[in-house]
Parts: C-alpha cells; structure tokens; sequence
C-alpha cells in the first residue's frame, strides 16, 4: 500500500490569518483607515470591516464572533447631565431659585 499518514497535518478549508489580524489590529489602534490598513496587510476591506466590528450570527453558524475591541465607555464631558448634577439643580430649585440663576451656578 502506497498511502502514508503525512507527518505534518493538512489543513483543510481556509488558513487562519493569526498574523494578519494582529497586524490590522495594530495598524487600525494607530489611526489608519480601514482601507489603508487592509491594504498594507494585504486583506480585503470587508474582511477588515468584519474583523473590527465582529460578525453577526448567520443561519448555520455556531455563534456570532466578537469584535476587535469592547465598547469603550466615553471620556471627558458630555452633552448629559451625571447624577450630582442633576440633584444639585433638584436642591436649588427647591430652595426657591431661579432657573437663571441654578444656570449661572453651574
């Protein structure tokens, strides 16, 4: 019998792109554009855009897979008032204050 069990095994179906995607990973964390960084490591811009944002669950597949990153909470001020903010003007108006003047407070 001629047929022998290779020492190395075959990798069936597509290859991983390990490499490849910690590479676009860092290209994208130092600001580059999807595009450009497919680019430089050679990808297709919608597996770039899959990669980044996660995939969703589709009919047959197991699980939907994550993206890059987690969601990261903002920084610095926002158009909404936080939870002392708002009781602070809760206490000033009761106190009998004018809008105007819990405004100028704040």
């Amino acid at each position: 019998m001629d047929f022998q069990i290779p020492d190395s095994p075959i990798i069936h179906g597509r290859k991983r792109l390990t490499a490849e995607r910690a590479a676009y990973s860092q290209l994208m964390q130092q600001g580059l554009s999807n595009d450009e960084a497919c680019r430089i490591v050679g990808i297709n811009p919608k597996t770039g855009r899959r990669w980044r944002n996660g995939r969703s669950a589709e009919p047959g597949r197991r699980r939907a897979a994550p993206p890059l990153t987690g969601a990261v909470p903002p920084t610095g001020p926002s158009r909404y008032l936080d939870e002392t903010e708002r009781i602070r003007i809760a206490d000033l108006n009761h106190e009998g204050k004018p809008l105007r003047a819990i405004a100028a407070e704040l």
